[in-house]
């Protein structure tokens, strides 16, 4: 996805001396917004509906909606910043080694209850028939036929459950990601310090003072040279020919 975005050459020369892996990482980012939508959209109408019929406040099912939403929030942000408002610039990689750790960190306990108490559990077959027909008996209350809600409640549960492990996975290898870009930001911010540190000491100045004191960098000339030295020219020539009389 994003090697077709609409980017100016400038932008897309930044991004590429900062990370030749921002077209993987921003795609990563995109589809996990797109997930996490849908599964916010599941997450919410499943702790509706399952108050509206059985009652009660369905924590368990509204506890996803926390990592799902700060990963909503925070990849369109972040490509938004830094593609157009930056103009391929990253921003600090802290930003994003916060974020992405949150959010597969809030992931990891939301599926656990959401899977360990799901409605899902609930299901059981018919067990008791009389002739063709189906008591609605506590034998047969949790069945599909007369019970048929919590059937699509679990099926909702499964779905959502599914989009936010794909989340997870997603934001744990852009944390990875991230992490070795801020150990490469901090690296290179100490390089420039040692460096500044050195010519201060060497030169008791700034670098910028020392930039400053330094001659214009050579430059060879694109002229060509005098018609004496061109053994081509007719001056030359009649020179050589008086020479070698």
């Amino acid at each position: 996805m994003a090697p077709s975005l609409p980017l100016p050459a400038e932008t897309r020369r930044t991004l590429n001396e900062h990370d030749h892996r921002w077209p993987f990482k921003f795609g990563i980012r995109a589809i996990a917004t797109l997930f996490s939508f849908i599964g916010i959209v599941i997450f919410a109408s499943t702790v509706s509906l399952s108050k509206k019929y059985y009652g009660g406040n369905d924590w368990v099912d509204g506890l996803p909606i926390g990592p799902l939403l700060i990963s909503f929030l925070y990849n369109p942000t972040l490509l938004y910043l830094t593609l157009y408002r930056r103009n391929g610039k990253p921003i600090h990689p802290g930003f994003s080694v916060t974020a992405d750790l949150f959010t597969w960190a809030l992931a990891v306990p939301a599926i656990v209850f959401s899977v360990g108490v799901g409605w899902f559990w609930w299901w059981q077959p018919v067990v008791m028939r009389i002739g063709d027909r189906i008591p609605c008996n506590r034998f047969n209350y949790w069945s599909q036929y007369c019970n048929p809600m919590i059937y699509k409640l679990g099926r909702m549960e499964i779905a959502a459950n599914v989009f936010l492990a794909l989340v997870l996975i997603m934001h744990f290898v852009l944390f990875v990601y991230a992490c070795i870009a801020c150990h490469k930001w901090r690296m290179a911010k100490k390089r420039e310090t040692v460096h500044r540190r050195n010519i201060e000491l060497q030169y008791h100045r700034s670098p910028e003072e020392h930039m400053e004191g330094q001659p214009p960098a050579y430059t060879p000339s694109t002229k060509t040279e005098s018609s004496s030295r061109n053994p081509d020219s007719p001056v030359s020539e009649a020179g050589n020919a008086g020479k070698y009389a």
